[in-house]
């Protein structure tokens, strides 16, 4: 064992360290405080706008419904001819319109 004089430096060196660490706890949990307030004014605006941008959009999905539901009834148009046999089509012959190279 050390002799009174080095125990007492000993544990002032401990007692200094501790209020160190004491300063450095107090520190973050200031930094804490400001964090968590932050974050509790970021959530309030968060709420702000979602409360603003769900009506809207709920809107915007009800027209985007509508606007499907017509595009569904002009599904059924076809340009296709209804009726074709394939043997008629293998006799036909395209007309062919030489062009210049310009």
């Amino acid at each position: 064992m050390g002799t009174l004089r080095d125990l007492q430096y000993a544990l002032q060196e401990k007692i200094e360290e501790l209020r160190q660490r004491d300063a450095l706890i107090d520190e973050l949990e200031l930094e804490l405080d400001q964090k968590d307030e932050l974050i509790q004014r970021l959530q309030t605006e968060l709420d702000k706008y979602r409360s603003v941008i769900k009506p809207a959009s709920q809107q915007v999905h009800k027209q985007t419904e509508l606007h499907e539901q017509q595009r569904t009834k002009r599904q059924a148009i076809s340009a296709e001819p209804t009726a074709f046999d394939i043997h008629d089509l293998s006799q036909v012959t395209l007309p062919f319109y030489p062009k210049s190279p310009k």
